[in-house]
């Protein structure tokens, strides 16, 4: 299954959002949650965990930041 779509979505998500998001960066995540979304950066979490990274940032939306920092830095 390709991770494309999700990608997109949060692309989408983050064009969006940027102005809100934009200079309130709570700083990182626990360890433990950062581990978990630089493997979602990667395209390496399964189905299950991509739904529950969803969750949890919806739950965290501060936890985007170093989500998109992650995505970029892999993208460079």
């Amino acid at each position: 299954m390709s991770t494309e779509p999700e990608f997109n979505i949060l692309a989408s998500f983050l064009r969006r959002m940027m102005p809100d998001v934009e200079g309130h960066d709570a700083g990182d995540p626990p360890d433990a949650i950062r581990g978990r979304l630089d493997v979602f950066a990667a395209g390496k979490a399964d189905a299950k965990e991509r739904v529950s990274l969803s969750q949890l940032l919806k739950e965290h939306p501060e936890y985007i930041g170093y989500l998109g920092r992650a995505i970029r830095g892999r993208a460079a």
